[in-house]
């Protein structure tokens, strides 16, 4: 017994029906080693493959500019209403504003025309009601044109957005183009702009709430932002243009009404309230609106998470490339981080202002090369 049992304890591993290894003659030490290189070479492999696959150009495209529509469509519809209140004001104290400020609104929208101008008679005096009527037209900067596309975006990939958002938008449309909304918009216009105004701050919500944090959304985000970024810039340029042409206008008490409405024009008056306590600063409004770290509805916030977004986007299609988006809002944030208040005092707020919108042009054009024209 004890012969055969130290013979059936010398059976070789073969026979017992178990596999030999290459490196069955290596010490312990070194089969670990050669077990680790394998692991960092399957990991690194792994690595650069892309987590998932790029969403189509068409996709990411209507994506975009649904995002970036129901966006502007916000802004055109807060910058109406923000200036019919304003003015209830200014025209009590300075009728000869108001004229001035009507202009203000449509070169933040870039349409250097008038509203309601008569080719064979005087022009018409620009109102609420007629700058309304503007608004409903088949203009590409205008509120319902806005939505329109930014619905036809939508209805096109109506697979790759929740049930919500179709809903959402579908319904915002339709209460500004229903068959009452004609009425509605005569009745009430200024209603109507806070309407539009709720219902694109609603889909933001949804968007949030119901896409995963992939592409898309990341898609979303970026659009978002950047028309964000684009809109401050002429808000504050523009208002401060008609405070610094005004003369007198920029020592009396109307001043503040203006910076005011520059505030809520950027929805952004109680964040400023809560961080700066006194009279109205011009500088410190702007500093605040460009430069504030905290506030989502200022540059440097909306240009910081415009960068994260199209980060998201190169490290998910692209991770060991160089993206041209990524680089110019990367340079232009920490260009706004190092920013103090005293650079963009007096004459150099307007050319601040401008590199910001050419840095902004650039990353739009760079995300058109790098995404839409395939």
């Amino acid at each position: 017994m004890g012969s055969g049992g130290r013979t059936l304890r010398k059976l070789s591993r073969s026979q017992r029906g178990e596999s030999q290894t290459p490196d069955e003659g290596a010490s312990t030490p070194q089969r670990v080693v050669e077990q680790d290189r394998s692991r960092v070479l399957q990991s690194s492999l792994v690595q650069a493959i892309p987590k998932t696959r790029p969403m189509l150009s068409r996709v990411a495209e209507a994506m975009y500019w649904m995002s970036r529509y129901v966006e502007r469509a916000e802004h055109i519809a807060r910058i109406v209403l923000v200036n019919s209140h304003m003015l209830i004001d200014l025209g009590e104290l300075a009728p000869d504003m108001q004229e001035k400020q009507w202009l203000g609104v449509l070169h933040i929208l870039r349409l250097d025309q008038r509203v309601g101008l008569n080719d064979d008679g005087p022009a018409v005096p620009i109102t609420l009601q007629n700058a309304s009527d503007f608004m409903k037209n088949e203009s590409n900067r205008n509120l319902l044109s806005c939505l329109t596309r930014a619905r036809e975006n939508a209805r096109s990939i109506r697979e790759n957005i929740s049930e919500e958002m179709w809903e959402t938008l579908n319904t915002l449309y339709w209460s500004l183009r229903g068959e009452e909304a004609q009425q509605r918009f005569e009745d009430s216009p200024q209603e109507m702009f806070h309407a539009a105004i709720m219902g694109s701050m609603l889909f933001q919500g949804v968007a949030d709430q119901t896409l995963p944090r992939a592409q898309s959304w990341h898609f979303i985000q970026l659009a978002k932002y950047l028309e964000r970024a684009d809109m401050i810039c002429r808000i504050v340029d523009t208002n401060f243009d008609i405070l610094q042409s005004s003369g007198e206008f920029c020592e009396t008490p109307l001043r503040n009404i203006q910076l005011m409405g520059v505030l809520r024009s950027c929805c952004s008056i109680e964040a400023y309230r809560r961080k700066q306590v006194g009279d109205l600063d011009p500088l410190r409004l702007a500093a605040f609106l460009i430069l504030d770290a905290d506030s989502p509805r200022n540059v440097r916030y909306a240009v910081k998470a415009a960068r994260e977004a199209i980060s998201g986007i190169a490290a998910s299609v692209h991770p060991h490339k160089i993206d041209s988006a990524e680089r110019i809002l990367g340079r232009l944030n920490a260009h706004l981080e190092y920013t103090e208040p005293k650079d963009i005092s007096g004459s150099a707020l307007s050319a601040f202002l401008r590199d910001i919108q050419e840095d902004l042009a650039e990353a739009s054009a760079a995300i058109e090369n790098a995404y839409f024209l395939h």
